[in-house]
Formats: structure tokens, sequence, C-alpha cells
């Protein structure tokens, strides 16, 4: 086993001689190739501890023993280096680390103390040490500029009203779909429910995804919130269609209802086969339409930007609800294929407020809606508007960080300035 001769430069690239540098550090360097070396650390009692625990949970998952090739850590398939950065970072940061060490930890990866010293590089400690002089003087480049602090700090400020909507919505249930909307029979003997309580279901489903949403921002599993932030914009479509329109509580309802209890069946075709664009009423042979498609129901809102915004808005976020090849790049990293990489973070939390703002502003529109639940809904919703809107107004940050476009912004910005107009 070659190891470095002790006045040739350390291979770790200090520019010191190895015996200024890394001689006598609790690793050794081996030769990997004739050009290079590798670092072998000793196994000590803590490291030889943790190996075991490693392996046992390997076994418990795959009932066999790690073997060549197989990960020491399976927790790299459940969080990215920037997850775990990112959760060390809030770690030190409860803890109350020197805000010197938070910082250099940040940029070069490493968490150096006095216990440890011996386990890194003269490299590696000049990367730390510099860090922390950069700090101390002034000249750590702690963020990229005024405009993007802004949009950072409006960005977490705008994840912190998820919690207020689901406070808001829980009011609305509370104080209104539970004591009136819910009690009223349906009007005729077409419709199994009347519209205030198709809506109030609707907004029960936003409002259960936001809890989700709230726990799953945290963890920054940002298309996760993108798939329910789809979701709760089709009961927001679905609220808006029975506002607009509420004979079509007959397809979105009965005609369900009716095709699983037996009452309506579709349309059978002359060769035999079914025409599922149509159900049949079996009782009075009546057909009606099997379904209605969300274009649809985005055309049916009194709110003109609301078409744009469905056709900008099922676009991004079909790339995440189906498998296809425009979403290749999220999936990429320098490896290959990375199902951890983190991605659309600032738009998950932007798309899920404004989504919430939608259903929430919808709300006021429902008949005998009491004003003190309109208060409390426009007051969330209102807040919301202004932060959505500063945020659009960071046009370089949007273009550098998302690759967004002006149009892209510009729906959005008319469809965020329609809130509260309800």
């Amino acid at each position: 086993m070659r190891t470095p001769g002790r006045n040739t430069p350390c291979p770790c690239g200090s520019g010191k001689k190895y015996k200024h540098c890394c001689a006598g550090k609790a690793f050794q360097f081996v030769d990997e190739t004739e050009d290079s070396y590798a670092i072998a650390l000793p196994i000590d009692g803590r490291l030889r501890e943790l190996i075991v625990k490693l392996a046992v949970t390997f076994r418990k998952h795959f009932e066999r023993e790690p073997g060549e090739g197989d990960p020491i850590f399976l927790t790299k398939y459940l969080m990215s280096e920037q997850d775990i950065k990112r959760e060390m970072v809030e770690a030190m940061e409860r803890s109350g680390a020197d805000p010197a060490h938070i910082y250099a930890y940040r940029k070069t990866g490493y968490l150096i103390v006095e216990g440890n010293i011996a386990r890194f590089t003269g490299a590696a400690l000049q990367e730390w040490e510099s860090a922390i002089s950069d700090f101390c003087d002034g000249r750590a480049e702690i963020s990229d500029g005024p405009e993007a602090d802004l949009f950072d700090s409006t960005l977490n400020a705008l994840a912190d009203e998820f919690e207020s909507f689901v406070y808001a919505l829980g009011l609305a249930n509370d104080n209104f779909f539970n004591l009136e909307a819910l009690h009223q029979g349906a009007k005729s003997s077409a419709h199994l429910l009347t519209p205030a309580q198709y809506q109030a279901l609707c907004v029960s489903r936003v409002h259960r995804s936001l809890r989700s949403v709230i726990n799953l921002t945290e963890k920054r599993y940002s298309e996760d919130v993108l798939k329910l932030a789809r979701s709760m914009y089709e009961s927001y479509l679905h609220m808006v269609l029975v506002q607009n329109d509420p004979q079509t509580l007959e397809i979105l309802v009965d005609v369900v209802i009716g095709l699983r209890s037996g009452t309506h069946e579709y349309k059978t075709r002359r060769d035999g086969g079914e025409d599922r664009r149509f159900v049949v009423e079996l009782s009075t042979g009546r057909e009606v339409a099997s379904h209605i498609s969300s274009f649809r129901m985005a055309e049916s809102s009194r709110i003109a930007e609301d078409v744009p915004f469905f056709d900008f808005f099922y676009r991004t976020t079909s790339e995440f609800l189906h498998p296809t090849v425009f979403a290749l790049d999220a999936y990429m990293s320098s490896n290959g294929l990375d199902p951890v990489k983190p991605h659309m973070h600032e738009e998950s939390i932007i798309f899920t407020a404004c989504v919430a703002a939608m259903v929430t502003d919808a709300l006021f529109n429902i008949p005998n809606c009491p004003d003190r639940v309109k208060i409390d809904c426009r007051t969330v919703v209102k807040r919301t508007r202004t932060k959505l809107l500063t945020l659009l107004d960071q046009l370089d940050v949007w273009r550098g960080r998302m690759g967004a476009t002006q149009n892209d912004i510009s729906i959005l910005r008319a469809r965020c300035v329609r809130l509260t107009e309800a």
C-alpha cells in the first residue's frame, strides 16, 4: 500500500508538505491509482456501532446482508443532500450555534469542532477557517441580494398563510356548513344534494388537503404539494360550476350515484357497446351527459381570468401528475435519475396559496354565508393577495430561479388581482 512521502505535497490539495498537513491525522491516504489517493478512516467504536445499526436496518428491509455496491445509508433514497443540509442548519439555529459556524457549514458542507479536527484534511480546514474569517470580517456572502431576500422572506410568510386558511375554512365549517348548509333539504328530488351542501364537501376536501400541504411544505416535498394544489383547484372548479349552473348537480352527484346504485347506465351504441359520453336514467329513459370537463367548469366562471389560469395551471401541474418527458429535468442530476432531487419549491407555495385563496374567495358566493365567516375569510384572502402580488413583482428572481416567462407571470398576476372581488 503506497502512502505519500513526508516531503511531497499533501494529496489533500492544501499546498503544504504532507508532514506539515495530514500526516498523523485520524485517517490515511492510500493509493487509489498511480496518480491519486483515497482516504481511509479507521473504524473506531462509535463508527463501528453506526455501521452495525445500518446493517440491521438493511437486513430489516431486504432480509439479507449488505453486499458490494449496496449503499451504507439507505436514507439517500429518502432525503437529498440539500434536505440534509437544510435540516442541519435548522437544528444548529435552534440550538443557538455560533452564526459563524452556521455560515461556514452552509458554505463548505463541513462541521468542524475541536473534537473532530483530526478527521478533516488540511484543505478542508483551510476552507472552514476561510469561511469563518469571511463571516467575522463582514465579507460573508449571506444572501443573493436585497431583491432575493425580499422574495424569500415573502415566500416564507406566504407559506405561513396555509395555517390561516385551515383555520378560516374550519371556522366556515363550524359557523356555516354544520349549522345551516348541511341541514337544508334538497330543493327537488332531481338533486340529491343542494348546491351549498355540495360546495361544503368541496371546501372540506380543500381543508384536508391543506393540512397535508403544511407538513409536506416543511419537508419540501414540493411535487406532492403541487399534486394536492391541483386537487384543491379541481374542488374550486366544481364550486364555480355549481354556483353558476346549479342544474349540473345532476351530473356531478345524481349520475355518479346512479351508475353505482344501478338507477342509471351508460348509453348503448348500435353495435352493443357503451357510449360513455351519455348516461340513461332507467326509470325515465332520459339521457344526460356523463361528465363535465374541467375546462367547461373554468369557462362557467364569471371571472374571465379563470380560463387562462386554467390553461397555465393545468399545463404546469400535469407534468407532475402524469408521466411525461417534459418533467425529465426534474428527475435528473449529474448521476442520472434522481427521485429525491429538490424541485419546484417556490412554485408549490405560490400556486397552493393562490388556489387556497380562490377557494376561500368562492365561499362569499354561497347563499346565506354569514357575514362573520365572510369577514374572517376575506381577511386571510386579502393578506395572501398582498403577499402574492409582492412576489410577482420580483420578476428577476422569477426568471432566475424558476425560468418563468413574462406571460406566465402576467396570468398569475391577473388572477391574483381578482381575489376578494367576489
